[in-house]
């Protein structure tokens, strides 16, 4: 069977919900993530039903079902298969979990935008080389950036998917690099010692990037058909413009990243219409700096365990009113009524967070009942509160 066919198979197995269903979850998504908004109904909660037969399910984000990334960039039909294999199970439950195809391109693809070579390692792009001092000093972004190459393939990809995918399965933005992670990923390493010697050109390849970073942003969000005030990513609908990918900022002091990445931060959501920012690592040194930016919606964490106590964590994001992925671990033989109860108890208002819980797809009484057991928690709780 050609990958074609099988696409169209595959697409089969992913059913649309009910048009008011759907709405419902995404008003549920949009306004957990939105500080000057009213509480939804419900905290969103994503139910992935996992094939015990196909390990390639429970696949992380950023690894392969069938095929490497040199095979995607080639074929939009191989990069569109491996992401619809990855919403099957959110349509085996009830549950709040959005249909998005976000694909990965990459972490340098942006960067053929700026007429810079960027190849293929360990499965990810990365620029060939560095740029010295002299070369981001004559920096410049063009107005036919988007004819760069692997720019180029994914308005292709863009377009290929919109025009074969149903009305129920959106396409979404990419793995964006904010500003500063292209800043870094062209100047590399160095770039930390610039802050000290050259700060003129650093801030001229930050003002590069996020023009670079806007007008791609937008450009995507367009070709995609996507809403203005929120976007899509996994089986989230967040409210903003789009999300920055900003793992390099976690190696620099507070005080630097005020300097040399806030205001650029701040002036590329104020131009998409807000957003989120996503790192990995230990970022708790500049937390402060995002959650001061009156239109960063929230923070993805990438790894929430290295990044403090997880009381604090919410009492803070809830003091400024912002969103964040909070994270708890079911234990073994605890049932998901309670393990929801104790998910729940330290939340002052349905907002900034939301749940996610993953079973087998044989497991179909329980999975019925996950979704309910969930309003039931929220309930129990906010009800009580309000009495």
């Amino acid at each position: 069977m050609k990958l074609s066919e099988q696409i169209k198979t595959l697409i089969d197995k992913i059913p649309a919900r009910e048009a008011q269903e759907e709405q419902k979850s995404v008003q549920r998504w949009t306004r957990v993530s939105d500080a000057t908004d009213e509480e939804p109904d419900y905290l969103p909660l994503v139910v992935h039903g996992f094939d015990r037969n196909r390990p390639g399910e429970k696949t992380p984000l950023c690894g392969h079902i069938r095929y490497p990334l040199a095979e995607q960039f080639d074929s939009p039909e191989k990069m569109l298969w491996e992401w619809l294999c990855r919403l099957v199970p959110l349509r085996r439950f009830p549950g709040d979990g959005c249909l998005c195809i976000a694909p990965r391109f990459g972490n340098a693809f942006l960067l053929s935008g700026l007429d810079l070579e960027v190849k293929l390692v360990n499965d990810t792009l990365w620029p060939a080389r560095s740029l010295s001092r002299n070369e981001v000093l004559r920096l410049e972004l063009r107005d036919d950036y988007a004819k760069g190459d692997c720019i180029a393939r994914a308005i292709e990809f863009t377009r290929y998917a919109v025009s074969v995918l149903p009305e129920h399965i959106a396409v979404g933005l990419f793995f964006m690099m904010s500003p500063f992670d292209l800043a870094y990923l062209v100047r590399g390493n160095d770039i930390y010692l610039d802050m000290y010697d050259a700060p003129d050109a650093v801030h001229h390849l930050m003002a590069v990037c996020t023009d670079l970073f806007i007008r791609a942003t937008l450009m995507f969000k367009r070709e995609a058909g996507e809403p203005d005030d929120y976007y899509r990513y996994g089986s989230m609908a967040l409210k903003g413009g789009g999300q920055f990918c900003e793992d390099c900022s976690v190696m620099l002091s507070p005080q630097m990243h005020r300097q040399f990445s806030i205001p650029y931060t701040e002036r590329a959501l104020e131009a998409i219409g807000g957003g989120w920012v996503h790192f990995c690592g230990d970022g708790r040194q500049i937390v402060d700096n995002y959650l001061k930016i009156p239109n960063l919606n929230g923070i993805l964490y990438g790894q929430l365990h290295l990044n403090g106590d997880l009381s604090e964590l919410l009492e803070k994001f809830e003091f400024y009113g912002k969103g964040f992925n909070r994270t708890i671990i079911k234990a073994e033989d605890e049932n998901w009524l309670d393990f929801f109860r104790r998910f729940l108890k330290p939340l002052r208002r349905k907002k900034y967070v939301w749940a996610s819980a993953g079973i087998y797809s044989d497991q179909g009484e329980l999975g019925r009942k996950l979704l309910d057991w969930w309003h039931q928690a929220q309930d129990e709780k906010f009800s009580c509160e309000v009495a």
